[in-house]
C-alpha cells in the first residue's frame, strides 16, 4: 500500500488517480523507453552540489471529485484535445530527474541559482518568484501546479485556460494566419504544428527567466521549451493527455533534457474556481511580493 501524503498537516492517501497516473506514466514513456534510456553517469560537480542541498520536499495528490456518469466524453480525432484537463500524478516541487531517472544536467551557474533558492526557502526566506508578483509562470510551471486546465481549439490556434493564476498558454498553429506578437510575453511564444497525431509545440522569447517549478529550478530567457503533446485512448472512461516537455537552455543545462506528465480526462471540473492573485499585490493588509526576499542577480 502506497504511503498516505502529508499536506499542511492533513494526510491525503493517494487517490485512483494517481494511481492510474502511475499506469499512464509507463504507457507515456514506453515509445522511449523502447530505445532504452542513457547509461547512468557520474554526478557531475553542479549535480554533487545540488544534491548536497537535500531531496525535494516530495509531491502531494489532490482528489478531484468523481466523473459524473453523464459526462462528455473527449472527441474521436486524436488532433482534438479539445476539453478539461487535470494531473494524474502527484505534483512535483522541484524537478530533479528527467524522464528516465537520470539526475537534471545542471551547469554550475544552474547548480548555484537552484541551492541559493532551496537554502532561501529552507531559512524562512524564500524568494520572490514571478507567480509572486502575479505575472505568468511560464507553461512548464502552469502545467505542473495541480489545478485544472481546459483547451480550446481552432483551426490557427489552441489555448490553454488554467483555474490557477487565471493562466492563459497560447499556442498558434497557422501563423500566416496569427502573426507573432510585437513584444516577447511572459509565457514566451509558441508555435506549434501537427506530426501525425502528435502537437510538437516549441516556445521561446520569453520576456524574463522563469522559475520551472516552485522550488526554482531555472531558465534562462533565452531558453527553448518544446512540448510533444498527444491525446492517448485507453478505450474506457478516462483517457489522458501525454506532455512530454524537453528543456533546452545552455545557459543552465550542459544538454536539453525532457519530462514528462500526464492529464486525465475531468470534465466535471470545467467550471474553473474563482482565483484571487492580485490581493497580494498593493493590498496594505499583506507584505509586498507577499513577503518573500527580492533574489540577488546575477
Amino acid at each position: 500500500m502506497m504511503a498516505d501524503q502529508i499536506v499542511g498537516g492533513v494526510a491525503r492517501r493517494p487517490s485512483p488517480w494517481a494511481l492510474l497516473g502511475a499506469v499512464a506514466l509507463s504507457l507515456a514513456t514506453s515509445a522511449a523507453l523502447a530505445q532504452g534510456p542513457p547509461p547512468e553517469e557520474p554526478l557531475t560537480p553542479a549535480q554533487q552540489l545540488v544534491k548536497s542541498a537535500g531531496p525535494s520536499p516530495g509531491g502531494y495528490y489532490y482528489v478531484p471529485p468523481p466523473s459524473l456518469p453523464d459526462a462528455p466524453m473527449p472527441g474521436a480525432d486524436p488532433r482534438d484535445i479539445q476539453g478539461t484537463w487535470f494531473h494524474n500524478q502527484g505534483m512535483e516541487f522541484r524537478i530533479a530527474r528527467d524522464m528516465f531517472g537520470n539526475s537534471a544536467p545542471y551547469t554550475m551557474k544552474g547548480a548555484e541559482i537552484v541551492v541559493r533558492r532551496l537554502k532561501g526557502d529552507r531559512a524562512g526566506k524564500p524568494y520572490t518568484n514571478p507567480s509572486a508578483k502575479c505575472r505568468p509562470p511560464g507553461p512548464q510551471t502552469q502545467l505542473d501546479l495541480n489545478m485544472p486546465f481546459t483547451v480550446f481549439q481552432s483551426k490557427d490556434w489552441i489555448r490553454f485556460v488554467f483555474e490557477e493564476f487565471h493562466g492563459r498558454w497560447q499556442i498558434i498553429t497557422n501563423p500566416d494566419a496569427v502573426p507573432a506578437p510585437a513584444e516577447k510575453a511572459y509565457m514566451g511564444h509558441s508555435v506549434g504544428h501537427w506530426d501525425g497525431s502528435t502537437l510538437v509545440v516549441e516556445t521561446k522569447d520569453f520576456k524574463q527567466a522563469m522559475w520551472l517549478d516552485v522550488e526554482g529550478t531555472p531558465l534562462s530567457a533565452n531558453g527553448k521549451l518544446t512540448q510533444r503533446i498527444r491525446k492517448v485512448d485507453n478505450g474506457d472512461r478516462e483517457p489522458y493527455l501525454e506532455i512530454i516537455t524537453t528543456i533546452d537552455d545552455p545557459v543552465y543545462y550542459t544538454k536539453p533534457w525532457s519530462v514528462v506528465r500526464s492529464f486525465g480526462w475531468t470534465p466535471n471540473l470545467a467550471y474553473h474556481k474563482e482565483y484571487n492573485c492580485e490581493e497580494q499585490i498593493g493590498d496594505r493588509s499583506v507584505d509586498a511580493d507577499a513577503g518573500l526576499v527580492p533574489e540577488p542577480k546575477d
